[in-house]
């Protein structure tokens, strides 16, 4: 039971960033799509160090079985 809800909940995530990414590219300029979201965050120190936190987590909590 909690293995389906887990997949169905990594299933709308992933149709929810597609729905965000593929809006951003339909709407106007000023909404930021996903890479430029990614540039943006890299663009300082504290950023990096964030963006490296948050993949380790993500990798340490749902790719390492």
């Amino acid at each position: 039971m909690i293995s389906w809800v887990l997949g169905a909940g990594f299933v709308l995530l992933v149709i929810v960033g597609l729905v965000v990414e593929l809006t951003a590219r339909r709407a106007v300029p000023s909404r930021p799509t996903g890479g430029d979201l990614v540039r943006i965050l890299v663009a300082t120190r504290t950023g990096r160090f964030v963006v490296v936190a948050l993949w380790v987590w993500v990798g340490w909590h749902f790719l390492a079985r």
